[in-house]
């Protein structure tokens, strides 16, 4: 199993790999002629596709410990990650600089992780009802419940959640 770190070690390498793939591929020209390893030649004005962009966005934790989930949307990061930046998918939550939303809106008791990098075509994404989110990891499941305030503003926007109660075995909106 790849730990958090290492994967976001990875994020970052990856990304400049697949910069470099990605101008590899769109540099050859109507001989087939291959690109030139050897020139380094970075134009900072290329733009990446947008997945590539979006990939190396992606929010992961920093560390192991403390780690917490969004109770709607299950995205694990650190409790400092939720106060600096709130939640990336779940905006409306209000989470960042507010520790006590926080607190609310997130929780340690989750099972599993998912690594999702593209969640439109990834088939645990649409398993773990992810699919329209932002890259990142993933709780498989999430056992907590908002207070009746949060619930009742979710429901008036239409937005569903994947946390249950503990001893729940069907939840509302998610696996």
């Amino acid at each position: 199993m790849v730990g958090l770190g290492s994967l976001q070690k990875a994020t970052s390498g990856q990304h400049t790999a697949a910069r470099h793939r990605y101008e590899k591929r769109t540099n050859m020209d109507d001989d087939d002629q291959r690109y030139d390893d050897d020139e380094e030649d970075e134009d900072e004005g290329e733009r990446l596709p947008p997945k590539v962009e979006e990939l190396a966005q992606a929010s992961v934790p920093t560390t192991l410990k403390g780690v917490r989930a969004c109770m709607r949307c299950g995205i694990i990061k650190t409790l400092d990650q939720f106060l600096e930046y709130g939640c990336e998918n779940c905006p409306f939550l209000d989470m960042a600089g507010n520790h006590e939303r926080c607190n609310m809106c997130t929780t340690a008791f989750f099972e599993g992780q998912v690594a999702v990098m593209d969640p439109g075509e990834s088939w645990t994404a649409k398993w773990i009802r992810v699919d329209g989110y932002l890259p990142g990891i993933y709780a498989i499941s999430i056992t907590g419940e908002f207070d009746k305030d949060t619930e009742e503003e979710l429901e008036s926007r239409g937005c569903r959640w994947r946390c249950r109660p503990a001893g729940s075995e069907s939840t509302n909106g998610a696996p």
